[in-house]
């Protein structure tokens, strides 16, 4: 999927420039904290923990310009997503930010399982990994994730760091989309989500 300019000039100027419509949030059982929410799909973000000094956040940004996640290191966070196809928007560091682009194709009731990965001197500095439910062992759900609760970060901040770092978010947002759209078939489908790699509640936890 390639970024038409239309498309990507609707996103900031949409998107940045205002909070938009609210994100619908349905409460879960802690016991099944993983567990999509009703008509919604739900990401999972698993940043392994690194023995480093300092380790830059990532954020991880919708479409509507908002923070889907706050993720430190060693963190694992849990996002509530609309199903369908978007773009998402992963940011490291602020001055100035960094941005990569991941793409979801998702379904409602699905969870699904992206790793984030620092990386040292390097242009793109996540490493980006989508679990697919196709490649784990039985295709279960990873039980090192499943036995950890999700961390909770205040979003709200972060959506207004994101509308703060406006002017320097957008010109790297497009040197990312043009990278997006230069890239080889191999390299999207790497970075892209597919409604077939999640897992559904019962395949999690059982009936």
């Amino acid at each position: 999927m390639k970024l038409t300019s239309t498309a990507w000039t609707l996103f900031f100027a949409c998107s940045l420039g205002g909070l938009g419509p609210a994100r619908a949030e349905i409460p879960k059982t802690k016991e099944r904290p993983y567990a999509a929410p009703s008509g919604q799909a739900l990401l999972v973000f698993n940043r392994p923990r690194r023995r480093q000094a300092s380790e830059a956040d990532f954020r991880v940004i919708d479409q509507a310009g908002r923070c889907l996640g706050l993720i430190e290191n060693g963190w694992q966070v849990a996002a509530p997503i609309w199903p369908g196809t978007q773009m998402l928007l992963i940011v490291t560091g602020t001055t100035p930010p960094t941005v990569q682009l991941l793409q979801t194709k998702l379904t409602a009731g699905r969870t699904y399982l992206v790793e984030l990965r620092a990386r040292v001197n390097a242009k793109s500095p996540v490493q980006i990994e989508v679990i697919r439910r196709k490649d784990q062992p039985l295709e279960a759900f990873p039980t090192s994730v499943k036995e950890r609760s999700p961390f909770q970060a205040d979003l709200r901040k972060c959506t207004e760091w994101v509308l703060w770092k406006r002017a320097k978010l957008e010109p790297k947002a497009e040197v990312a989309k043009n990278k997006w759209d230069e890239a080889d078939d191999a390299h999207r489908e790497a970075h892209t989500i597919g409604r077939s790699d999640g897992w559904t509640e019962v395949e999690i936890y059982g009936p």
